[in-house]
């Protein structure tokens, strides 16, 4: 059934296909010449026992790139995917290579590497899209493997409090810092020592590349003397723990007091007693009811301080006198 097939190249390829035409007694010929550059054509002719023919021409346009493959960055562990488009006559095949060497099985427009190591580190990745007309090569993409890093770092390794009052407290806070380039979970913080304690509420708390969190560090003394602790911050960071140490000394609070005393009067039931803070008042009563005795002692003052006082005199009859003369005390 088939006379002969004929190929001719001039400039471009052309396919003539001569079909059988049952029949037919008269024959017709139809040729395309192609000169499209990138493109390739092939012709056949088949004749029938009848002497008939037709023609069909097929044009095969190589691939191109339409778009190159991004180079990407990830941690280690991570997902990296590779993409590239491509135009040309269907269909067409992939084939991904990895420094020049082909990647078994990596044949898609897509190529992923689900869990990255750091020994792809710098590799450089290439696509060859290929159909009978030809074969395209795309741009190298690098990929970027970073190590991963979990750091957690403190403001502060050492918080002194120095002389705290047994009936006081006092507090200091450290700043905790992510300072690597994967999230860091808090599991414990621990405290240690007498008369410490640590808030914030962090057990649990994760926190991103970058974050901060604050820790609050308390000394309540119950008792007098030097006292040492610390707190014990325990992560999934590379340097864990944390450890802050804690010092403080609990003192017993001080008490200051005037005491003042003055010459009797006759015929009198007892004694008031005024001070002030400025000099000459407005003063202001510190006894309830008169004292019968010719002294008195005022508790109720604090340190770096100028206190002014008089004294009145009252009378069986509940007659109270003018102001004594004033005097001064100064509590350092």
């Amino acid at each position: 059934m088939i006379g002969h097939i004929r190929a001719k190249a001039p400039r471009a390829t052309i396919l003539t296909v001569l079909l059988c035409v049952s029949g037919a007694t008269a024959h017709a010929q139809k040729k395309t010449t192609l000169k499209q550059s990138g493109s390739s054509s092939h012709s056949s002719r088949l004749r029938s026992s009848t002497g008939s023919t037709s023609t069909v021409t097929t044009t095969v346009i190589a691939p191109s790139i339409t778009a190159q493959p991004a180079s990407v960055a990830v941690l280690a562990g991570g997902t990296a995917s590779f993409s590239v488009a491509a135009a040309g006559t269907a269909p067409l095949a992939y084939q991904w290579y990895e420094n020049g060497t082909a990647i078994s099985g990596a044949t898609s427009p897509t190529f992923t590497i689900a869990a990255t190591t750091t020994s792809l580190n710098g590799a450089q990745f290439t696509a060859a899209v290929s159909n009978s007309g030809g074969t395209a090569t795309s741009n190298a993409a690098s990929l970027t493997v970073n190590p991963v890093t979990l750091l957690l770092n403190s403001s502060s390794t050492n918080v002194a409090f120095g002389d705290v009052d047994l009936s006081n407290s006092s507090s200091q806070n450290v700043m905790l810092t992510n300072a690597g380039n994967s999230s860091v979970t808090i599991s414990n913080v621990s405290v240690s020592g007498a008369g410490f304690n640590a808030g914030g509420g962090l057990s649990g708390v994760t926190l991103s590349p970058g974050q901060t969190a604050t820790l609050s560090a308390t000394f309540a003394p119950a008792t007098a003397g030097s006292a040492t602790g610390g707190i014990t911050v325990t992560s999934n960071a590379s340097n864990s723990p944390a450890i802050i140490a804690l010092s403080g000394t609990g003192v017993a609070p001080v008490t200051h007091s005037v005491f003042l005393s003055w010459a009797p009067s006759s015929s009198v039931a007892g004694y008031n007693v005024y001070s002030s803070s400025t000099s000459g008042g407005p003063y202001n009563k510190l006894t309830a009811s008169p004292v019968a005795m010719t002294n008195y002692t005022d508790a109720s003052a604090t340190a770096a301080q100028a206190y002014y006082y008089v004294v009145t005199a009252v009378s069986t009859t509940d007659v109270e006198s003018g102001y004594s003369a004033q005097v001064s005390a100064i509590v350092p």
